[in-house]
């Protein structure tokens, strides 16, 4: 079992994964595609991103979302293949996501499915940081945040959110050092 810890050491070395997904419930939905951007130092590593085909068909409202289709994904690796790269990208590094315990759902159900060894990387969730440290602002949902800081990335796209979060990330991260 993944433990969700909405981690509060916030650290300069770190993975950022975001992903997408054929529906909400990890237990019937697929994931289609995983992002990720690894840190040193804060600075930019390593991108990973790779499109995922389910092997069932993307419904309407996911392609109108994410603009992933089933031609998109036709020829793309199967999870089997693809979760055990992210897990080999990923090594250590806790892992920093938007709403983390969801992400790591879909992560933990595919493992199991694969029986694969689970992962035991600490998270940190950014909707938990930027409750803490956005004020005056609707709601925290990613795209919220990024029309907020008037980031120019696009959305619903694995990498795309993966900046942003990181964006997020960093700037919790300097708040919470301004205030100590």
């Amino acid at each position: 079992m993944i433990e969700f810890n909405k981690e509060k050491n916030l650290v300069d070395d770190y993975v950022v994964f975001d992903l997408e997904t054929t529906g909400l419930d990890p237990k019937n939905a697929k994931i289609i595609e995983i992002g990720a951007l690894k840190y040193r130092d804060n600075e930019l590593l390593e991108e990973f991103n790779v499109l995922i085909n389910p092997e069932v068909l993307i419904p309407d409202v996911i392609t109108a979302i994410t603009g992933i289709d089933d031609e998109l994904v036709k020829n793309a690796i199967l999870i089997d293949e693809a979760l055990p790269k992210f897990i080999e990208f990923i090594e250590d590094l806790p892992l920093v996501a938007h709403n983390a315990k969801f992400d790591l759902s879909f992560i933990e159900e595919n493992i199991l499915a694969l029986n694969l060894p689970m992962i035991t990387n600490t998270n940190i969730d950014t909707v938990y940081l930027s409750r803490k440290y956005i004020k005056n602002i609707r709601n925290h949902k990613l795209e919220t945040l990024k029309n907020h800081f008037k980031l120019s990335y696009s959305s619903h796209r694995s990498l795309e959110d993966c900046y942003t979060t990181n964006y997020v990330y960093q700037y919790c991260k300097n708040e919470a050092l301004l205030k100590n």
